[in-house]
């Protein structure tokens, strides 16, 4: 989700369709947590939702894949030190300011039950998980209270700088100059990640057996993110070249339409997968051969994704994801205190709020985005 859209060859070169997909995960992200849709008298957008939008969560998966596949470009470039700095000054800065106008809305509603989650202010838990969000570790706490506390989508954040720390230190093993000690790790590493997607799916199957559902254990899981699709993508980069070499017998616009019907067909199978509804082990099919027939940018699809609406998304994808929360929550709380009967209509009609919601989080992302790229211009971050 993060603008690291550049593979190495023998210049940089950006994958134009990569970005692209970052822009449509973070869009199919806003869709799932539009959840009042189910609710909607209009039975187009309660179908909608029902059957396309509550989904879009999935695509958090690709976000890691990716993530792990850029991680094993860029990694060689600085020492770990220097590249974990790096990615703080990246991701730390937004992090932090979501993170504080969460804290200050807490606070102004701290009557309201809702966005306190029954937590009192100033309490243990209250002050605990400050301290997680700060430092990035309310992925690694399995309770709701936490791991959703303040701000909810930046669990992802947390989650995703596990990968970073955990990633540069399986990639300094992986590619080691000793040719046998780099086939050894690959093996260790791939065997790692096959390990991480069998837990994850007996955990799934053991949520079905005994008919209880866990969001954390079968949706946030950190351990399942970082060595199951994290290093899932940083597998797929090192062994890219030699997938590459057999891709490349097929015409591009086949593998390509073939790769984003494979994905619709599993991502419709939802409605009928009744496995456990927060499961993720069964997207780094679908999401892995869209890297794999994208990574060229040379097929039809490719030019479509390359035009400037996509781009445009992709470019904001980062701040797409970490703000929308505050418009699609803010929008009814402000309609409200200007006029009753406006929040009244404005929710009866949810189709109406839905693209209202849609096309403010698409502004507001595109504004933060620019301030942020100014600042980072202005090295105010350092």
């Amino acid at each position: 989700m993060i603008n690291e859209v550049q593979i190495k060859s023998k210049k940089k070169e950006k994958i134009y369709s990569y970005n692209a997909f970052k822009g449509i995960g973070s869009i199919f992200i806003l869709f799932s947590h539009m959840a009042y849709l189910s609710d909607a008298v209009n039975p187009f957008w309660h179908s909608f939702w029902e059957n396309f939008m509550r989904y879009g969560y999935v695509f958090t998966t690709l976000f890691f894949i990716i993530s792990g596949f850029f991680l094993a470009y860029t990694w060689k470039d600085k020492n770990f030190k220097d590249y974990i700095i790096s990615k703080l000054k990246r991701i730390y800065p937004l992090v932090i300011i979501v993170f504080t106008l969460a804290l200050v809305i807490t606070i102004v509603l701290s009557k309201n039950i809702e966005p306190n989650k029954n937590i009192p202010l100033g309490s243990l838990l209250w002050i605990f998980n400050i301290f997680a969000n700060i430092f990035l570790l309310k992925a690694f706490v399995p309770y709701e209270t936490t791991f959703y506390s303040f701000h909810g989508p930046s669990w992802y954040i947390s989650a995703l700088f596990g990968l970073y720390i955990f990633g540069y230190i399986l990639l300094k093993k992986i590619n080691s100059e000793n040719t046998i000690v780099r086939k050894v790790w690959l093996k260790k590493s791939l065997n790692i990640c096959i390990f991480t997607y069998g837990i994850e799916f007996l955990i799934c199957l053991a949520m079905l057996i005994s008919g209880k559902g866990s969001l954390y254990w079968c949706y946030v899981n950190p351990w399942f993110r970082i060595f199951g699709e994290g290093l899932a993508g940083i597998l797929l980069f090192e062994y890219m070249p030699e997938i590459q070499k057999k891709v490349r017998l097929i015409k591009a616009n086949i593998v390509e339409i073939f790769a984003v019907f494979l994905f619709f067909i599993v991502y419709i199978f939802n409605n009928f997968n009744k496995l456990n509804i927060f499961s993720a082990w069964i997207w780094i099919f679908p999401f892995g051969f869209l890297l794999i027939a994208f990574k060229n940018d040379k097929g039809c699809v490719s030019k479509i994704l390359k035009k400037k609406p996509f781009q445009f998304l992709g470019d904001i994808s980062f701040e797409l994801y970490m703000t929308h929360a505050f418009v699609y929550e803010g929008l009814p709380i402000i309609v409200g205190i200007v006029s009753k009967s406006l929040k009244e209509t404005l929710i009866y009609y949810a189709g109406s709020r839905f693209i209202i919601t849609l096309i403010l989080s698409i502004i507001f992302a595109w504004i933060v985005n620019n301030l942020m790229n100014r600042a980072y211009k202005l090295k105010i971050f350092g």
